[in-house]
């Protein structure tokens, strides 16, 4: 990957040049087959999140998802975005599992396996409704995402998800009612 492209774009989203990092990130990502694997710049991926927002990084990764529908990485990282998602919207936890599942298709690596094993479980748990799960969910989210002041008006789904059923959808409407009930007590204590 070329180090100075994803400087580049780090930079942009220092600036607050949102949409133009994401399309040098989409073009970058097109001439070099998706998200490098982890080893391969994965501190470029990491950055990447740590400064979009959750809603951002879905964004990203479902018009990735679209792009490459074979690509383990690109699914894991839509399953962590999902997942991250989930905390303010519980339902998205179901796309979290289902993206990771994906990503298990694609994956070869045993260690890798189990992560994503780890990850379904703590999203089936967190969509129950149990509290430690939540509250992993939120001590977690905080360093991977930025935060944001409001919620978008939907939030989309991968074409693959809408083709098996997964979502019935492309998006969905985000209204309160799809909202946590808990969120404040969650992020707050």
């Amino acid at each position: 990957m070329n180090r100075s492209l994803a400087e580049d774009i780090i930079e942009l989203l220092e600036r607050g040049e949102i949409e133009t990092a994401l399309a040098q990130c989409r073009a970058l990502w097109e001439e070099t087959a998706g998200p490098p694997a982890p080893g391969e710049e994965a501190d470029f991926v990491s950055e990447l999140n740590r400064r979009l927002t959750v809603w951002e990084q879905l964004e990203l990764y479902v018009g990735e998802v679209n792009r490459r529908p074979t690509n383990a990485r690109t699914w894991k990282l839509l399953g962590y975005a999902y997942m991250w998602a989930g905390l303010y919207i519980p339902i998205l936890l179901r796309a979290a599992e289902q993206a990771f599942l994906a990503s298990t298709a694609y994956e070869e690596n045993p260690s890798l396996l189990v992560n994503l094993d780890e990850k379904m479980e703590l999203c089936r748990r967190a969509l129950a409704g149990e509290a430690e799960a939540r509250a992993e969910l939120a001590a977690g989210g905080e360093a991977f995402a930025q935060p944001f002041d409001t919620f978008p008006p939907h939030v989309s789904f991968p074409d693959p998800f809408v083709q098996a059923g997964v979502a019935s959808r492309a998006e969905l409407t985000v209204t309160t009612a799809v909202v946590a009930p808990d969120l404040l007590d969650l992020l707050n204590g």
